[in-house]
């Protein structure tokens, strides 16, 4: 029996061989392959593009036949003499050693339009397109970071040369208060911001990671910030005034610390007389906050109507600092200074509150004749009461060691 099984096997492969019966088969997905064109162009878009065809033949041929034994090509390039886009006709070729059947109809589809051009590639920089108008108003996006800068775009030189630019776009859905790292899509556009096809380039990358720093909205005041003035000196708004009072800043989250006001660069209190109507000063803001308001400057204005302008001469000084072995005598006699402030204040103030400082610390090693800069102290029931401009006072440094060595002499 099994003898038979193999003998009726046999019969029937070689009544199949040689058996006249023609057989027909559709071969489908046969890729469409172009042949190499002259000038340097090349074709574009045909990846992935297919092509069938109807085969007829002796039935056992004909049923190994698969699309890898065919290939389907162009009937004539010789048109293709620049860039642009042609119809093809197309014809089917035998690409194996499986050639014992025919080609039984044309191919489908039967032509084809194909776009060609010269090779180029071109780097991009990538433009931040990333949608952030999910961030609600206590929070502020402040400028995108993209991993990386640019993206490499390779294929048909006129398609390239429209882009204008490569965009990183990404949009949240969701309401963001806090710093956000996403993958932005790349895509190209045009001058006119229409989306370029990706149908004959191809990128080095579609996406690119971008992170949105989310900052926190805070309006703060702005302090004006005051030298040379007395220990005394309290900042009075009703007599000085800073113009905008406050300003709008955006605060890194990892910023720990709380941030109440920013100041102004420094006022020199000793340069404000009753003729100075404001000054325009730059403001200082901390490292890593933004300025929401774009504003640099602040105006300082004095009140004149609330100030008032009192000249007090002063002939008690007070040595502090003074060294061991010195002895400081001051050779002027008295000195007058000028005193701006509020008018209540002024009207009341005498040279009883008022202290004439010579510190001492800055000459440890003098001895002899030389000048010697005042400081003003005025007491604390006079906060809103500065002086105006700087003084001096002559004074004679005794070396005491030598006067007690001569003396013993």
């Amino acid at each position: 029996m099994l003898f038979s099984i193999i003998l009726a096997f046999f019969i029937w492969l070689n009544v199949s061989a040689t058996s006249q019966e023609t057989r027909y088969l559709t071969v489908t997905d046969i890729p469409i392959s172009m042949p190499d064109i002259g000038n340097d162009l090349k074709f574009f878009g045909m990846e992935g593009q297919t092509a069938e065809v109807r085969i007829s033949g002796n039935s056992l041929v004909v049923a190994s036949v698969t699309s890898s034994d065919i290939y389907i090509t162009a009937a004539d390039t010789s048109q293709l003499t620049s860039p642009g886009t042609y119809k093809l006709d197309l014809v089917p070729k035998k690409g194996s050693i499986k050639n014992d059947y025919n080609f039984d109809s044309t191919v489908r589809p039967s032509s084809i339009n194909v776009y060609v051009d010269h090779y180029t590639e071109r780097e991009i920089n990538i433009t931040d397109k990333i949608d952030v108008s999910a961030v609600d108003k206590e929070h502020y996006a402040a400028k995108t970071t993209l991993a990386r800068q640019t993206v490499t775009v390779r294929g048909a030189e006129a398609v390239i040369n429209s882009i204008f630019e490569a965009d990183a776009e990404y949009s949240f859905t969701d309401s963001i208060s806090e710093t956000a790292t996403v993958e932005a899509s790349i895509v190209l556009r045009d001058m006119n911001g229409d989306r370029i096809p990706m149908d004959y380039v191809t990128t080095d990358t579609d996406t690119v990671i971008a992170t949105v720093p989310i900052l926190k909205v805070k309006t703060v005041d702005i302090t004006p910030s005051i030298i040379n003035a007395p220990d005394s000196f309290i900042y009075d708004n009703s007599i000085i005034k800073v113009e905008p009072s406050s300003i709008r800043l955006a605060v890194p989250n990892e910023i720990t610390e709380d941030i109440n006001d920013i100041t102004t660069s420094n006022i020199d209190m000793s340069k404000i007389d009753l003729s100075t109507n404001s000054l325009s000063v730059d403001l200082k803001l901390p490292s890593g906050v933004r300025n929401l308001e774009q504003i640099t400057k602040a105006n300082v204005v004095f009140d004149k109507n609330s100030l008032a302008r009192k000249s007090i001469t002063l002939s008690k000084f007070t040595i502090i600092n003074e060294s061991e072995n010195r002895k400081t005598t001051v050779s002027t006699k008295s000195i007058t200074v000028i005193l701006i402030g509020k008018k209540e204040q002024i009207d009341l103030i005498t040279a009883s509150n008022i202290t004439a400082v010579v510190d001492m610390s800055s000459k440890v090693s003098f001895s002899g004749y030389g000048s010697m800069p005042v400081s003003i102290s005025i007491n604390a029931k006079f906060p809103s009461c500065w002086t105006y401009g700087t003084y001096e006072v002559d004074v004679n440094v005794a070396d005491t060691t030598q006067e007690s060595s001569q003396t013993s002499s």
